[in-house]
This record gives structure tokens, C-alpha cells and sequence, in this order.
């Protein structure tokens, strides 16, 4: 009814200073198994288990290499005078501590009317304290250009849910669904002043914007709004909030912009537009707006299965995510006119003469602004894929014996069925996996996954 763990576990590494040389990782859990209480036998036949249950648990992580805590020192490869130079080969880092990642949770799991119906929900928020980061860019000032460092702290929080029912259930037949989604978020809580808290340069084509902000998600992106293209001249012109042209100092016409003055470009007809958000007549880093974000709100996936009389049995799982992000590099690199790459087809309808209407830019050979970084590339790549679907058959006991075997059965699978998505990319599952917190999901059309048809037969003697 009560269950209860407790651990302890130390570790201790030649690759920390004496100070910081050993961890304790305690870990705790506990669990109540409600249904067993007496105020619930009254529902003995509806439940079969309802239990509630939270962990606590620590781990510790060292960094990756030997004696960082040791002034070490080299020798140059030539000499002065008969004598070798020497030189300082890493920094002293006698206060590098242990990263400790912090684990915990609460869960409920239930089963009902003989396992028909099941569920287990997680709730968890797991901290990396003394998060360390290896090669950390620092002034070259003291002879070292970087530097290994406990840089802060990261929360990883989420829910993950799984569902189960079996509304059929006889000595012929069976049929079962399921059902998980998951909700994970990674959020800075505390950071180094030396930690670069940005990245991307919003004045050069193709590039988007990242920040690093602390008590906000990881994976927002930043850029301008693409309005579409400037169809002649007049349409360049700069206008205020209320729509009237901005004049200049001298009464001149003033035409727009982008990042003025260290560029000063002024667009021409057949450019792209972008959304002049502060109105002020110049496209820069005050026009930049959120654009969208990198890890999906929620993932998952579900299926089902059909069996009769244990001996056919079929199979079937999708899996999807939902809210996703991502930036078509494909799109990019066949639509900017830059050089001379192959381009799709798209670029077919771009703008030509004055007049023409269009949302394809003018091509420009290495010059121009028309490719930034915009929600122009940004699409919602959510996507509901059918993954795979099995059917089975395994082979009666009188056949077997017959055949003098201990087991028979035979197979068909598919796998990669179907995708149902509105992303124009060759595949919406790009992964965003890594330990760089500025990453963008970017599509550039790898390979999809291959629909694949296996067929096989299984046999022992």
C-alpha cells in the first residue's frame, strides 16, 4: 500500500580540484497505492489499481577532460639560444563543480475493469544546476581565448500522458487503442555574464535571429515580415503610421531603406518588402518580430490492434507533432537568385518590369537584400504521419505439431505509409537535437524516410 525507496550514491573525479573532487547524489520516491485503502473496496470491481507517486533524485556529470585543476605547460617546437621556450597549455580551473541534474515528479496511474481502460500521467521538472559548458569564449587578454566553466542553471519540464482501452474483448476477438502525448519545454533560469545571450546577424541574407532568455523557452527565432515585392517605383516610398509619404529635411522624397546608415540600401523596384514595423522609413533591427519557435508544442503518437483468436493479429501506429516551426532551407537556396545554383521552378513568376505583380523578388547576382531571414521560409510543419501497420499470423498448435516444429508464424509489415502535412518541404520530421541553445529547426530536404515492406517467416524447432 505504502512504498517507499531512498538512495544514496557518491562519486568522486581526478578531473575536479580537491574542493569540488567528490558528489553526494541522494534520491528519493514514494508511492501510495489508493486502491487499497478500505474506503475503496466499495469499488473493487470498477478499479484495479489507482496509485499516486512523486521521485526526487539527483546525478552528477564531470566534465570530459583530465587534470583541468593542473597548471600544465608546453614546449615551443623551436628553440633560442639552445633553450626551449615553454609556455602555459591550459588555465587552472580549481573551481569547476559537479553539474547536477535534479529529478522530479509526480504521477497518477489507474487501471480499470480488468485492464480495459489504463492511464499514467507524469508531471516532471528536471534542473541542471552548475550547467557546464566546455570552450567558452572569453578576452584572449589573459593568453587564453576560452575557457570550461559552470555557466548556470536549466530547467527541462513537461507532462507526458498514456492512454489505453479495450472495448472488445472476447475468446475470439480483441481490439485495443492507445493513445500518448508529451508537452517538454527547456527554459534558462540563471546564466553567466559570459554567455552569449544572442545570435545571428540580421544583415545578412538567410540568417534569423536567437536570443538566450532567462525564464523564457528555448527555440523562438526572430526576423522580418515579408510583404511581398515592390512593383515600381513608387511603391518604395517611405510612409509614415498614417500612410502619407515621409519627406525629408529638404522636401525630397524619401525612399525606403534597409539598415541605414552603416548600409544605407535603398530598395528598388522588384525588391522584396519588409514590414516596416516602427515606421520610420529604414528596415532594421527594430522591424525584427517573432517569427516562431523550434520545438513543437506537442508530440506523440497513437494506434490500434485487432487480433482473433490469437492467431491473426493486425497492428497500426501514427505518430505526429503539433505547432512546429520550421525554416525551409531548400526554399531558400532554390528561390534567392544569388548565384548560379539551380533554382526551382518557382522563380519563374519573379519580378521582371515595372508593374509586375508578383511575390517572387527580382534576381540579383550577389548583391541585395531579398532573401533575408523572414517569415517568408517560416512554415508550420506539424504533421501526422502513418508509421507503421503489421499484420500477423501465427500458425494453430495442431499445425505446428504436424510440422513437427515448436512455433510458426508469418509477417507483413509497412513502414512510412503516409505523412498528412501542409508543410511544402520533402519531409516535416527534422530533427532538432543538439546542445547548442540558439539551434533552428532548418529543412534542407534530406532524405525522407523510405516506405519500407518487409515480409517474414518465423520458425523454431
Amino acid at each position: 500500500k505504502y512504498l517507499f525507496n531512498a538512495g544514496l550514491r557518491g562519486d568522486g573525479s581526478s578531473r575536479f580540484g580537491p574542493a569540488n573532487r567528490y558528489g553526494l547524489f541522494p534520491s528519493v520516491s514514494f508511492r501510495w497505492r489508493m486502491s487499497d485503502e478500505k474506503f475503496m473496496k466499495r469499488f473493487d470491481k470498477q478499479i484495479d489499481d489507482l496509485s499516486f507517486r512523486a521521485s526526487y533524485g539527483q546525478s552528477g556529470n564531470q566534465p570530459r577532460r583530465d587534470y583541468s585543476y593542473i597548471n600544465t605547460y608546453n614546449t615551443f617546437s623551436w628553440s633560442y639560444l639552445g633553450q626551449a621556450g615553454v609556455y602555459p597549455g591550459n588555465m587552472e580551473l580549481s573551481n569547476l563543480k559537479w553539474e547536477t541534474i535534479v529529478g522530479q515528479n509526480v504521477g497518477i496511474n489507474l487501471s480499470m475493469f480488468n485492464r480495459r481502460i489504463t492511464a499514467d500521467a507524469e508531471f516532471y521538472i528536471n534542473r541542471t544546476k552548475q550547467m557546464y559548458f566546455p570552450g567558452l569564449q572569453i578576452s584572449s587578454i589573459n593568453g587564453f581565448n576560452n575557457v570550461d566553466m559552470n555557466v548556470g542553471t536549466m530547467d527541462n519540464q513537461g507532462f507526458e500522458l498514456a492512454l489505453g482501452f479495450t472495448p472488445v474483448k472476447t475468446k475470439k476477438w480483441q481490439l485495443d487503442f492507445n493513445f500518448n502525448i508529451a508537452r517538454n519545454v527547456n527554459v534558462i533560469r540563471e546564466i553567466s555574464d559570459l554567455y552569449p545571450r544572442d545570435k545571428g546577424n540580421i544583415e545578412a541574407n538567410g540568417q534569423y535571429k536567437t536570443y538566450l532568455q532567462i525564464n523564457n523557452p528555448f527555440g523562438s527565432f526572430y526576423g522580418f515580415r515579408f510583404k511581398g515585392v515592390y512593383k515600381d517605383l513608387q511603391s518604395t516610398i517611405a510612409t509614415d503610421a498614417s500612410g502619407k509619404n515621409i519627406i525629408g529635411p529638404t522636401g525630397q522624397t524619401v525612399y525606403m531603406k534597409f539598415n541605414y546608415p552603416s548600409i544605407g540600401y535603398t530598395f528598388q523596384p522588384g525588391d522584396a518588402i519588409y514590414e516596416d514595423i516602427n515606421n520610420d522609413g529604414n528596415i532594421n533591427y527594430q522591424d525584427i518580430v517573432y517569427l516562431g519557435n523550434s520545438m513543437p508544442k506537442y508530440s506523440g503518437g497513437f494506434g490500434t490492434s485487432l487480433s482473433h483468436k490469437g492467431q491473426w493479429k493486425f497492428t497500426a501506429f501514427f505518430t505526429y507533432r503539433y505547432k512546429f516551426d520550421l525554416v525551409n532551407g531548400t526554399k531558400i537556396n532554390t528561390t534567392n537568385m544569388y548565384g548560379f545554383d539551380n533554382q526551382s521552378t518557382a522563380t519563374l513568376s519573379r519580378w521582371r518590369k515595372d508593374g509586375d505583380v508578383t511575390d517572387m523578388p527580382r534576381a540579383m547576382y550577389r548583391t541585395g537584400y531579398n532573401w533575408l531571414g523572414s517569415d517568408r521560409y517560416v512554415e508550420d510543419a506539424s504533421y501526422l504521419r502513418f508509421r507503421t501497420a503489421t499484420l500477423r499470423y501465427t500458425a494453430a498448435k495442431k499445425l505446428v505439431q504436424k510440422l513437427k516444429l515448436k512455433n510458426l508464424s508469418a509477417y507483413v509489415s509497412v513502414e512510412n505509409l503516409y505523412t498528412w502535412t501542409n508543410y511544402t518541404g520533402q519531409d516535416p520530421e527534422v530533427s532538432v537535437r543538439g546542445s547548442d541553445p540558439f539551434r533552428v529547426a532548418i529543412d534542407y530536404s534530406y532524405t525522407p524516410p523510405v516506405k519500407t515492406v518487409t515480409i517474414g517467416i518465423t520458425a523454431s524447432f
